[in-house]
């Protein structure tokens, strides 16, 4: 991986929603070179190469209808 490969990822940050393909997935850690990530509705984090994920597109303001697998709120762990 190159330095402006490395510099691209300093800007992902815990828990932020990423592409993996056509997958929804929150990006948790990097590990030896990898991203960590869970795709959304799946409770196993897979490490995949960091230059496969994309940012999904902005929300346009004025849409308030989640996606039918992004979730809706967090579990509160009760």
């Amino acid at each position: 991986m190159d330095s402006l490969q490395m510099d691209a990822l300093a800007v992902v940050y815990l828990d932020q929603p990423v592409l993996h393909g056509t997958r929804r997935a929150t990006f948790l850690h990097m590990s030896r070179g990898a991203a960590i990530i869970r795709y959304w509705g799946d409770s196993h984090a897979v490490a995949v190469p960091p230059e496969a994920l994309t940012f999904p597109p902005l929300k346009r303001a004025g849409k308030s209808a989640a996606a039918s697998d992004e979730p809706i709120a967090r579990d509160s762990g009760r």
